[in-house]
């Protein structure tokens, strides 16, 4: 009787093990069928960086967001953003090029490049890598359409976060600071 017990609790163990998601499934890139879903405007919700004084400035943005658009030439997208750090708003935008499953583009003196992982719906998870001069580093950027996000999806997250080794303590939005106001007419 006891060893039936036994079995029986190492086969359920076994079964839940497996129904709980590895790293392999958690940091797949996104490929989606239909481009249209990454298109458009994200808010940031949150993040982390590495190495530790880069995600220590990250702490400095109170809000950001991003627009994805899509060009006229294959392979390119244009990325804008508004990030809000410091009491100010400061604005960018550069053509990503689309390799793959990869994307690169510039913000400010950095390279970025980065690919868009599996995440809730939605949602737009960002995870790369950056080199500014000397300095290189990682990031990894969690967006969603509405700049909330459910309780159970920052769980994933935190699993997300956890396989690419990045620091724990991730940065978020506190959803109260003003996004910084989009006015595509504004000269950046």
């Amino acid at each position: 009787m006891t060893w039936t017990v036994i079995v029986l609790l190492s086969a359920l163990a076994s079964l839940c093990g497996a129904s709980a998601p590895d790293c392999g499934d958690l940091i797949q890139p996104f490929i989606p069928d239909d481009q249209e879903l990454i298109f458009g405007k994200w808010v940031y919700v949150m993040g982390a960086g590495d190495p530790m004084p880069y995600h220590q400035a990250m702490g400095s943005i109170k809000s950001s967001w991003i627009e994805l658009s899509p060009t006229s030439t294959d392979h390119t997208v244009t990325l804008r953003w508004g990030d809000c750090y410091f009491n100010r708003c400061v604005y960018g935008h550069d053509n990503a090029t689309v390799t793959d499953t990869t994307i690169a583009f510039r913000k400010n003196l950095s390279l970025h490049n980065g690919q868009i992982l599996k995440t809730c719906h939605d949602c737009l998870l960002w995870s790369g890598s950056f080199q500014n001069l000397d300095v290189t580093g990682r990031f990894i950027l969690h967006f969603t359409r509405s700049g909330t996000i459910d309780p159970k999806d920052v769980e994933v997250f935190k699993k997300q976060v956890n396989c690419q080794n990045f620091p724990e303590n991730f940065h978020s939005y506190d959803g109260k600071t003003e996004l910084c106001p989009d006015d595509k007419q504004r000269t950046e």
